[in-house]
C-alpha cells in the first residue's frame, strides 16, 4: 500500500534523524512510527497500534517530560517534531520541523537534571579534550597525557563522571584501546564524522562563539590542537539545541600541574562519589562532608574534590575562608539560614537564555538575588573581596531592579508552564488590568454604563441587550423615543421601540470581544519583556550565582569542621607529613561518638610496611590518610588533632581485590596493571598506599612481587604506606623502612582488635579467627586448626631459620667457616625459591660479617 501524505512527511523527517527516537506531533499527542514505536512501546510499555501498515504509538505532549526521562535513561535521543503551521485547507498537511534534539547530556530542564552532579558532556580527540555542562555554561579544555592515553580517558571518566561522550569515529573505530576505553564507561557514546574536528573550522567556531577574532586571551594558537575537540562540542550542541548557546564562552584551559592527579583506580577505591559495593553515594567522602545548602554549592564541592589543588596559595586562601566561618558561629549560622533562599542561579539563567524556562524560575531569579543581597547585608568590605570585578555598583542596582520588578510582576503560585492570566500580577500593568476587568467583568462595565445613560438622558426605562446580528444595543420603548439624545445611533426599529447605540458602546463591544485576546498578548508580551531584562544582566547573575555556590562550600566545610572536630591542617612546600590523631572521615561517621580508634602518620622515614590481621584495620588506616592528604589539598579542614602536610603532586591507592570481567581482565591482571601504574609514574612528591599486592597469585610469586615492588618505591622516594600479609618481607634488611603493625591482644583462644597502629610487627594473621568471627561453621573450624597442626606445626620455626640463617649448628662451637659451610648445606637448592634464595644470601652475608 502507497504511503499516505503524512507518512511521506514522517519518513522525510526520520531519515534525517536516522539515530534518534522522532516524536512527530499529531494534534495533542507526539506518536511514534515503524520501528520507533515497536521499541518505545516496549521500552515505556505503551499500547502498540497500527496507522495503515505502519505500527504505531503516541503520548500526550503535555506528559511528555516524563516519558522523555525514561527514554534518556534507556540511552535514547529524542528529536522533537512540532506542528509549527497548520494550513487553512483542512485537507493539506500542516508544516512541520524539529524543533529540538533531547540527548542526557544537552537538557536544562530541572526535571531531567540532578541537582547536586554536573551534566558533563565530554569530547575527545587524538590527545586533547573538551568538556562542558550546558546547564550551568561550565566549559573546560584539556590535554591528555600522551604516554598514557589509554589511562588518563579512564581517569578523566572516573572523574568528570559524564552523560555523553562524543569521539571521532575514525579514532574510535581504529584505535582499539581507545575504543574499549570509551565503552567500558556507562554513558551515551556519539560518534562524529572526522570533518567535525577540522582544525580550521574549529578554530573558526570558537571564535564566533565568543565573539573574538584570536582566542590569544584564552592561551590557544590557531595550530593549537586543544582546539579541535572543544570546536567539535560547541558544534554538536549547537546542532542539538537549535537554540542560541551563547553562555558558552567562558573556555577554561586546564594545567594538570593545577591539580593532585589521580588514577582511575585511585579514585574507585577511594570512594569520593561511589561506594564499592553498590556504586550509590552512600558511604563516599563526598556524602559524608557535604554540608551544603544549595544544590550548585554541592555542585561545587564535588568539583573541589574531584580536582584537589597543588596551589599553596589557592590552598591557603580556602583554608581562610573557612576558617573565618569556624571562628565566627553566629555569622556561620546566619550564612546558612541566607541561603536557605538560594536557588540553583547558573541554570535558571540557562533555562531563560535557551527559551526553556517556566515562570517560577523568574520567581526563582528573584529569591536567589534578594538571598545575596541577604548575605552581604552585614560585614560588607568580607564578602565584596569575594565578588568578581563585574560586580560594582551599577551592577548591583541592575540586580535590586530586576528583582524588584520579578516581585511586582510575577504570581509566585504559577509553577508550571506559561498559562494566560496566571502568572503577571494584578496591579503590575494598567492596561492589563483593563483589557482582564473587560474580560472577566463585562457585565458589570455595561451595568454601570447603562445607569449613566439613564441618568444622562433621563429614559428610566431603558435596556441593555446583545444579538448575534446587531451585536450590543439600547432599547427604547415608543412612549420614550423623543427623549432619545443626540448621540444614539438608531441600529433597529421594533413594533414596540427602538434600538440605538452610541459610540461608546461600540467601543465598549469592540473592547469586550477583544479583551481576552488582548490580555493574553499583553501578558506575554511584558512576560517576555522580563525575560529579556535577566538576559541584560546575564554577566551579573552568572556571577552572584558562583559567589553564592562559593560561599556555600566555605560554610559547609566549616560546618563540617565544628561539627566533626575537625583541625586546620598546616600545608606547606616542605617534604613533610606529619598526622597526629588521625581519623577515617566516613568509617568515623558511622560509629557512636568516640567509637573511632585514632592514628597518626609520620613519614619522616619514607616508606612504611604494615603487618597485621585481617580485620585489624590496616585498610582503613591506609585510606584515612589518603583522604585526609585529599582533604587538605581541597581547602579544607580534616579529622586529626594537628596535621603538617607537604604538597603532593599525586595520590595512588592499589587496595581491593577486584577483577573486570567485561574487559576480560581478572583479578590479578587488574593487580598488576594497577602497580605497574604506579611504579611508572609515581615521583618523589606522590603518596602511594599499597593494600596486599600479590595476594591474586601463588605465595611464592606474590611475595616476590610485593618485594621487588616494596625496593622500587623505596628507590623512587615517594611516601608509601605498604600493607601486606607476606610477614617475611620484615626479615629483610628494614633500613630505610618504618615497620608498623595493627596491635591485637589474644587470651583464651580469642582474639580482640585494637585498631591501634603501633610500631612493630604482627605474630599471625590469625586467618583461623577471623574465619570463626564471619560464621564458619565450628567443624569447619575445627578441621583448619587439625590440617594447620599436621602441617605447620613448624612454620614459625621454619620462617624463622629462614631469614635467621639458624640451620643446623653443632652442639660445639665451630669455626665460622664450619658455619657457613653448614648454613650452605642446610639449603636445598632444588625446592628454594629465588626469594628464598636471595633472603638466604643476605643473611649469610651477615654471617660472614659477624664473623669478621
Amino acid at each position: 500500500m502507497a504511503d499516505t501524505p503524512l507518512m511521506k512527511q514522517y519518513k522525510e523527517m526520520k531519515s534525517q534523524y536516522s539515530d534518534m527516537v522522532l516524536f512527530f506531533r499529531l494534534g495533542d499527542f507526539y506518536e511514534m512510527f515503524d520501528e520507533d514505536a515497536k521499541e518505545v512501546s516496549a521500552l515505556l510499555n505503551l499500547t502498540l497500534t497500527h496507522r495503515g501498515d505502519s505500527p504505531m504509538c503516541g503520548i500526550p505532549y503535555h506528559a511528555a517530560k516524563n516519558y522523555i526521562k525514561r527514554l534518556l535513561d534507556c540511552g535514547k535521543k529524542i528529536a522533537i517534531c512540532e506542528q509549527m503551521e497548520l494550513s487553512e485547507n483542512s485537507k493539506a498537511l500542516a508544516r512541520r520541523e524539529v524543533v529540538r534534539i533531547v540527548t542526557p547530556a544537552t537538557v536544562v530542564d530541572e526535571d531531567f537534571l540532578d541537582d547536586k552532579s554536573f551534566n558533563y558532556i565530554i569530547c575527545f580527540f587524538q590527545y586533547a579534550l573538551a568538556f562542558c555542562d550546558v546547564s550551568t555554561g561550565d566549559f573546560h579544555i584539556r590535554a591528555l597525557d600522551p604516554k598514557n592515553k589509554v589511562q588518563a580517558v579512564r581517569s578523566v571518566l572516573q572523574q568528570l563522571s559524564p552523560r555523553e561522550i562524543l569521539v571521532c569515529e575514525d579514532e574510535y573505530f581504529l584505535d582499539f584501546d581507545f575504543k574499549a576505553a570509551i565503552d567500558s564507561y556507562p554513558a551515551m557514546v556519539t560518534k562524529l564524522a572526522p570533518w567535525y574536528f577540522s582544525q580550521k573550522g574549529c578554530y573558526k567556531i570558537l571564535c564566533e562563539q565568543a565573539k573574538v577574532k584570536s582566542l590569544a586571551a584564552y592561551g590557544l594558537k590557531d595550530n593549537d590542537k586543544l582546539v579541535c575537540p572543544a570546536g567539535a562540542l560547541i558544534r554538536y550542541i549547537t546542532e542539538t539545541s537549535k537554540s542560541s548557546v551563547s553562555h558558552l564562552t567562558d573556555y577554561k584551559v586546564d594545567n594538570e600541574d593545577s591539580f593532585v592527579s589521580m588514577d582511575e583506580s585511585s579514585r574507585k577505591n577511594l570512594e569520593l562519589f561511589a561506594n564499592l559495593y553498590d556504586g550509590s553515594s552512600r558511604y563516599t567522602l563526598f556524602d559524608t562532608i557535604n554540608r551544603t545548602r544549595t544544590s550548585g554549592g554541592s555542585r561545587l564541592l564535588k568539583n573541589w574534590i574531584a580536582f584537589p589543588l597543588r596551589d599553596l596559595n589557592q590552598i591557603m586562601f580556602r583554608q581562610q575562608w573557612v576558617r573565618f566561618f569556624v571562628e565566627t558561629p553566629s555569622e556561620l549560622a546566619r550564612v546558612r539560614e541566607a541561603l536557605c533562599g538560594a536557588m540553583d542561579l547558573s541554570r535558571l539563567y540557562t533555562r531563560v537564555l535557551l527559551k526553556r524556562a517556566v515562570p517560577h524560575d523568574l520567581v526563582g531569579i528573584k529569591q536567589t538575588i534578594g538571598s545575596f543581597f541577604n548575605l552581604v547585608s552585614d560585614n560588607t568590605e568580607k564578602y565584596f573581596s569575594l565578588l568578581e570585578k563585574s560586580l560594582d555598583q551599577d551592577a548591583l542596582s541592575a540586580c535590586a531592579a530586576l528583582m524588584q520588578r520579578i516581585d511586582k510582576a510575577i504570581n509566585e503560585q504559577c509553577l508550571g508552564q506559561f498559562q494566560e492570566g496566571q502568572v503577571i500580577r494584578s496591579g503590575y500593568n494598567e492596561l492589563l488590568d483593563q483589557r482582564r476587568a473587560l474580560r472577566d467583568h463585562s457585565d458589570e462595565i455595561l451595568k454601570t454604563y447603562l445607569d449613566k445613560v439613564k441618568a444622562e438622558s433621563g429614559i428610566t426605562i431603558l435596556k441593555l441587550g446583545y444579538n448575534r446580528v446587531f451585536g450590543y444595543y439600547l432599547e427604547v420603548p415608543k412612549g420614550q423615543a423623543a427623549r432619545v439624545p443626540d448621540y444614539f445611533y438608531r441600529k433597529q426599529t421594533l413594533v414596540n421601540g427602538e434600538r440605538f447605540t452610541t459610540d461608546e458602546l461600540m467601543q465598549y463591544e469592540k473592547d469586550i470581544l477583544q479583551a481576552n485576546a488582548q490580555a493574553e498578548l499583553l501578558e506575554r508580551q511584558l512576560y517576555d519583556e522580563i525575560l529579556a531584562d535577566v538576559l541584560q544582566i546575564d554577566a551579573y547573575l552568572m556571577a552572584i550565582g558562583h559567589f553564592l555556590n562559593t560561599v556555600d562550600v566555605f560554610q559547609a566545610l566549616a560546618t563540617l569542621a565544628v561539627d566533626s572536630s575537625y583541625v586546620c591542617p598546616e600545608m606547606t612546600q616542605d617534604d613533610v607529613l606529619e598526622i597526629r590523631d588521625g581519623r577515617h572521615p566516613v568509617v568515623e561517621k558511622q560509629l557512636p561518638p568516640g567509637g573511632f580508634v585514632a592514628n597518626g602518620l609520620n613519614m619522616s622515614v619514607r616508606f612504611a610496611l604494615i603487618t597485621g590481621p585481617n580485620m585489624a584495620g590496616k585498610s582503613t588506616y591506609l585510606r584515612q590518610n589518603a583522604l585526609i592528604i585529599l582533604l587538605a589539598h581541597v581547602g579544607s579542614f580534616v579529622p586529626a588533632s594537628s596535621a603538617r602536610i607537604g604538597i603532593v603532586d599525586k595520590i595512588f591507592c592499589r587496595v581491593g581485590a577486584t577483577d573486570n570481567l567485561a574487559r576480560g581482565e581478572s583479578t590479578f591482571l587488574v593487580e598488576m596493571q594497577e602497580a605497574a601504574f604506579i611504579l611508572r609514574n609515581c615521583t618523589r612528591q606522590s603518596f602511594v598506599i599499597v593494600d596486599e599486592v600479590g595476594r591474586g597469585t601463588s605465595t611464592q610469586d606474590g611475595m616476590s612481587i610485593a618485594y621487588a615492588m616494596m625496593k622500587s618505591l623505596i628507590e623512587k622516594g615517594s611516601k608509601t604506606l605498604f600493607a601486606t600479609h607476606y610477614h617475611e618481607l620484615t626479615m629483610l634488611d628494614t633500613s630505610g623502612i618504618r615497620l608498623l603493625t595493627l596491635d591485637v591482644v589474644e587470651e583464651k583462644g580469642s582474639v580482640t582488635f585494637l585498631r591501634k597502629v603501633k610500631e612493630g610487627v604482627a605474630n599471625s594473621s590469625y586467618g583461623i579467627h577471623v574465619a570463626k568471627m564471619a560464621g564458619v561453621p565450628a567443624s569447619v573450624i575445627k578441621d583448619a586448626r587439625s590440617f594447620q597442626t599436621r602441617h605447620f606445626a613448624d612454620y614459625t620455626m621454619n620462617q624463622g631459620s629462614l631469614f635467621t640463617a639458624e640451620i643446623g649448628y653443632d652442639d660445639e662451637p665451630a669455626a665460622s667457616d664450619s658455619a657457613l659451610a653448614s648454613a650452605l648445606k642446610g639449603i636445598n637448592l632444588d625446592e628454594c625459591t629465588p626469594m628464598q634464595a636471595l633472603i638466604q644470601l643476605a643473611k649469610l652475608k651477615e654471617m660472614a660479617e659477624q664473623d669478621n
